[in-house]
């Protein structure tokens, strides 16, 4: 027998181990670099530049493991044998995401992090220094609303310390104003206003809190149900995109015809709130208001007299449509995005009314509220 075929036969384990290292290989030089994971929906690391510096301080190093790890051949595939296979030995877990009762997906983050003391305090100096009032809802996550679908002892952050850390840095401040959305969700939250797949609320859920801002900011609450609702299906969020595990129900997105005469993004104007073609991708969440821009205005002009300034992460996309039946202007500012100055922003329009809309896992977690105090 030929010497190669009796090594290949006595052992194929080596052989195979091989051949798919040279496979790998084959496709790094091959196989062009992926910037973004459609399957993932975030970025991709790239191939980093060689420098003294980044040598020395290992970053190099870093980056370029996290490169050939993120850049590796067939890595969609790779990741869906993983979360299946984490699955077949009886996890609920898969990359910090646990799968609860009702087939619910949640995030474990557990941990209250530096970034939300700092960011709570900017909250109550930019309140305490807005010379008007300033209203504040905070969003609680799915997994507080939907804590009896948790899987059995799975820790959790703390979001009731946080909201009263929140309210004892807003006591001072007579302009400001908290908006409970905690209980009305609470109280709902058996009428799908959380997605099973991904971390937002549905367009449900950002009606309820409609309501409660409504009601406390003296708003005329508006029926959004007078315009043509659409649906579309197979809504895969940004849960699931770390999940990846099998026999994950999709979820439906809901959404009205809210007119609008313009939004004037940073870099165009379009003249609705839907970007309907961005319901063919896999971020199909981000169709609402176009994705996150630093700054865009809703131009509705329905001669009520009132304006508003709303900042906000994600959880708002969906929820201006519902405000917009209450102004004629809403000027929406994502602190992630946004170089402007806050305080010459609002300074524009000294009567209009100010809202900050957040969800309690983004206080905890981003650092870009320091610029609603920097000048």
């Amino acid at each position: 027998m030929n010497k190669t075929l009796r090594y290949i036969i006595e052992y194929p384990v080596v052989v195979l181990f091989f051949g798919i290292c040279a496979a790998m290989f084959a496709g790094y030089l091959i196989c062009p670099d992926n910037e973004y994971s459609q399957m993932e929906n975030r970025f991709l690391q790239q191939r980093p530049a060689v420098s003294a510096p980044s040598v020395a301080d290992g970053s190099y190093m870093e980056s370029f493991e996290t490169y050939t790890n993120e850049q590796v051949p067939f890595r969609d595939i790779l990741v869906r044998c993983k979360a299946a296979f984490v699955w077949a030995t009886g996890s609920s877990e898969n990359n910090g995401i646990a799968r609860g009762q009702r087939g619910l997906l949640f995030d474990k983050t557990m941990a209250v992090s530096a970034n939300a003391h700092k960011n709570i305090a900017a909250i109550g100096d930019f309140a305490a220094g807005a010379g008007r009032d300033v209203y504040i809802a905070v969003a609680p996550t799915s997994v507080w609303v939907n804590a009896e679908d948790l899987p059995v002892g799975m820790p959790v952050l703390d979001e009731a310390a946080l909201a009263d850390e929140l309210g004892a840095a807003l006591a001072g401040s007579k302009n400001a104003h908290i908006i409970d959305m905690y209980d009305i969700l609470s109280e709902n939250r058996s009428d799908n206003i959380y997605y099973r797949t991904d971390h937002h609320w549905t367009t449900r859920g950002a009606g309820y809190a409609y309501a409660a801002i409504a009601e406390s900011m003296g708003l005329d609450r508006q029926d959004i149900g007078r315009y043509e609702r659409h649906e579309v299906y197979d809504f895969l969020g940004t849960f699931y995109a770390r999940y990846k595990g099998p026999f994950v129900l999709a979820d439906t997105i809901e959404y009205y015809d809210v007119p609008v005469d313009e939004l004037e993004l940073s870099d165009r104007s379009e003249h609705d709130l839907i970007d309907t073609a961005g319901f063919g991708g896999f971020d199909k969440y981000g169709a609402f208001m176009y994705g996150n821009d630093g700054k865009c205005v809703v131009h509705a002009d329905k001669g009520i007299g009132k304006n508003l300034y709303i900042f906000k992460d994600s959880y708002a996309n969906c929820l201006i449509p519902y405000l917009v039946m209450n102004y004629d202007n809403i000027t929406v500012i994502d602190l992630r995005y946004f170089g402007g100055s806050v305080s010459e922003e609002i300074a524009g329009d000294e009567d209009a009314d100010i809202l900050l809309v957040y969800n309690m896992s983004f206080i905890n977690d981003d650092n870009h509220f320091y610029k609603l105090v920097s000048r």
